[in-house]
């Protein structure tokens, strides 16, 4: 039976749309995040747990922007 083929071995690559889709959804969570963070301060609530999601949000949306201009390059 022949393995899957994927992106890094010739497979078929996400397509720039879909990136670009993706990369205003991360950043749109990484932002709501970030709002979430503001109000847990206001109100005196720890806010790592959030902060923790908003750095994640924000890792995944600037790797997704990365991979969609470096397909836009090649």
């Amino acid at each position: 039976m022949a393995a899957k083929q994927t992106a890094a071995d010739g497979g078929r690559r996400p397509s720039r749309r879909s990136l670009k889709i993706l990369t205003v959804v991360f950043t749109v969570a990484a932002v709501g995040s970030m709002v979430l963070v503001a109000a847990d301060l206001l109100v005196g609530r720890p806010a790592a747990g959030d902060l923790f999601i908003a750095f994640l949000n924000s890792l995944a949306a600037v790797a997704l922007l990365r991979l969609s201009s470096a397909g836009e390059r090649a």
